[in-house]
């Protein structure tokens, strides 16, 4: 049995291993009240030694941001209703540029 592959703490899905560095940022995004859910995907090698968390696009259920830290990227879904709201908090507490 494989459940705890896809458990949920707080709503932040754990399928794939995550950004160690993000994962705090990742929680906290979790538990808005305006997000229903953050889904790590996986992750992949990049070049530079870029960190941070952006907004890359909108998608039919939330946002996608991109995570990086150093070496390494990571696509993450915010799943939420309100897309706008989530963006206009990831900019009010820094966890975005804006």
């Amino acid at each position: 049995m494989r459940a705890f592959a896809r458990y949920r703490p707080h709503k932040l899905k754990i399928q794939h291993h995550t950004l160690a560095r993000e994962v705090p940022d990742l929680e906290r995004i979790a538990a808005w009240p305006e997000v229903q859910g953050v889904i790590p995907g996986v992750i992949k090698p990049k070049r530079g030694p870029s960190t941070g968390i952006t907004v890359q696009y909108r998608t039919g259920s939330g946002l996608k941001l991109m995570v990086r830290s150093g070496g390494a990227a990571q696509e993450v879904f915010v799943v939420t209703r309100d897309p706008d709201a989530v963006q206009a908090r990831l900019r009010a507490e820094g966890i975005i540029p804006g």
